[in-house]
C-alpha cells in the first residue's frame, strides 16, 4: 500500500460526480488502498451531507455504504490502524510548517499525516490545498481534478 486515498477522492469513486473517473484510475492503479478511522468518519459523513442536501436518496445511501463494506471484505481498502498520538503530533508539526502558506485545514493535516504513519508514497486528493501541503511534506501527489498525473515531490 503506498498510495494514500483522502475522502475527496475516495467518495468519487462510490458516487457518480465529475471526478469519478479519474479518481476510479487513481485507485486502479494503486492496488489496495489504505482505510483509516478518519475515513470511517468522513466517508459516511459526506454521504450523510449528500443524502441531507437531497443529493442522494437513503437507500442510495445504504447501497453505497454496502458497496465501501464489501471493498473492505474483499481488501481492495484495508483498513490500517494508527497511532492517533502519533498522527496528531506530526499533523500539529505540519500545521507549523505549512498552514501559513497553504491555509490546510486541521482535517486537511490529518489525512496527510494518516498517509505517513500508513508509509504511503503518494497522496490522491480533490483538494488543492491539501495536495499542496502533502507535495511539501514529500509525498507524490494526484490532483483528481486534474485527471491521474503524478505530481512529483
Amino acid at each position: 500500500m503506498t498510495t494514500y486515498v483522502d475522502s475527496s477522492a475516495l467518495v468519487p469513486i462510490y458516487v457518480p460526480e465529475r471526478f469519478s473517473t479519474a479518481a476510479r484510475e487513481a485507485v486502479r492503479g494503486a492496488g489496495q488502498v489504505p482505510f483509516t478511522a478518519i475515513h470511517d468518519l468522513e466517508v459516511p459523513n459526506a454521504l450523510e451531507l449528500l443524502v441531507g442536501r437531497e443529493l442522494m436518496t437513503r437507500d442510495e445511501c445504504r447501497s453505497v455504504l454496502r458497496q465501501l463494506r464489501d471493498d473492505l471484505e474483499s481488501r481492495r481498502l484495508v483498513n490500517v490502524a494508527l497511532d492517533f498520538d502519533q498522527v496528531f503530533a506530526q499533523a500539529s508539526e505540519f500545521s507549523r510548517l505549512h498552514t501559513a502558506k497553504h491555509r490546510a485545514r486541521s482535517l486537511d493535516l490529518l489525512h496527510i499525516a494518516a498517509a505517513h504513519a500508513a508509509l504511503c508514497t503518494t497522496f490522491a486528493s480533490a483538494d488543492d490545498r491539501q495536495l499542496a501541503v502533502a507535495k511539501a511534506t514529500g509525498l507524490r501527489t494526484i490532483d483528481i481534478k486534474r485527471g491521474s498525473r503524478l505530481r512529483k515531490r
